[in-house]
C-alpha cells in the first residue's frame, strides 16, 4: 500500500509539504484523540487562567494557514515551533514512552516528528504531531516547560501530576474502597461495591441553578436529614396541593 502524504514540519527544496486541500483554505485544526496526562505533564498545578490562555492560542493558530506558517521562519520562532530534541539534558520522557500512540505514528519519527509550540514564554508548551490528514494531534500539554528543560532554568524539571475531574476521582475512590476490608464482620457492602458500576440502572437528571440565598436554604434542609430527591418530591406535592 502506498504511503499517505505527510505534512513536513520544515519546508525545503528537496521535500515540499504535501497538502490535501488548496493552501489558501487549509488552516490549523487540532485533535485531542492522543492527548494524555502523565507525570511531569499533568495539570494539577495549572490555574484557570492557564486554560483560557491555551484556548486563546489554539484559536489564534486556527486562523493561520499551515503553508504560510511553516514557510515563515519568523512566525515559527515567535511560536517557538520546532521538533522535540530527545537528547535534551534532563528531558523526563522519550519518544518510545508515548506508548498510547498508534505504532504507525510512534515508530515513524521521519514522517511524524513530535513538535512543540508555545502558549507563552511563561505558560509552557503544547506537544504533538501532524498526521496524514494535516491535523495537529495534541499529545501532551506542558505547562511547566518540562519537555525541553532549559539552561537558563538550570535544566530543572518541575514535578506535576495528572489532574482528575470529579467523576474520575469518584471512580478512583470507589476502586480504593473495593480493595479495603473495613468491616469487622461480613456486612455485604464490600460485595456490593464490587458490582459497581451497574449498567442496569436508569435515572433522570435535573439541573437547576440557585442563587446564594437559595443554596444556603437548601444546604440547611439537607443538614436536617433530607436528600435532594426528597426535597424535590416534597416541593412537587406542595405544588399539587396548592393547585387542587
Amino acid at each position: 500500500m502506498d504511503k499517505l502524504p505527510v505534512l513536513d514540519f520544515v519546508p525545503s527544496k528537496s521535500k515540499e509539504p504535501v497538502l490535501l486541500k488548496p493552501p489558501e483554505k487549509l488552516r490549523w485544526t487540532f485533535s485531542l484523540r492522543f492527548w494524555r496526562q502523565i507525570d511531569f505533564f499533568g495539570l494539577d498545578k495549572s490555574q484557570p487562567k492557564w486554560f483560557v490562555s491555551l484556548l486563546d492560542k489554539l484559536k489564534d493558530l486556527s486562523d493561520k494557514e499551515i503553508e504560510n506558517f511553516i514557510s515563515d521562519a519568523a512566525e515559527q520562532n515567535n511560536w517557538r515551533y520546532h521538533p522535540i530534541n530527545w537528547n535534551q539534558k534532563n528531558i523526563p520522557i522519550q519518544r518510545k514512552d508515548l506508548d498510547w500512540l498508534d505504532t504507525c505514528y510512534r515508530e515513524n519519527p521521519e514522517d511524524y516528528p513530535i513538535l512543540q509550540f508555545q502558549i507563552s514564554k511563561s505558560l509552557g508548551r503544547v506537544v504533538g504531531f501532524w498526521d496524514e490528514k494535516n491535523v495537529f494531534n495534541i499529545v501532551l500539554l506542558d505547562p511547566l516547560h518540562n519537555i525541553q528543560p532549559s539552561q537558563s532554568h538550570s535544566y530543572k524539571v518541575d514535578p506535576c501530576s495528572p489532574l482528575s475531574c470529579n467523576y474520575s476521582s469518584l471512580l478512583y475512590d470507589i476502586d480504593a474502597l473495593k480493595n479495603q476490608d473495613l468491616c469487622v464482620e461480613k456486612c455485604g457492602y464490600k460485595d456490593k461495591l464490587k458490582d459497581f458500576p451497574s449498567s442496569s440502572n436508569y435515572t433522570n437528571v435535573v439541573m437547576h441553578f440557585l442563587d446564594d440565598t437559595q443554596k444556603a436554604e437548601l444546604d440547611s434542609v439537607i443538614d436536617n436529614g433530607y436528600s435532594h430527591t426528597e426535597i424535590m418530591l416534597l416541593g412537587i406535592e406542595l405544588a399539587k396541593d396548592n393547585n387542587s
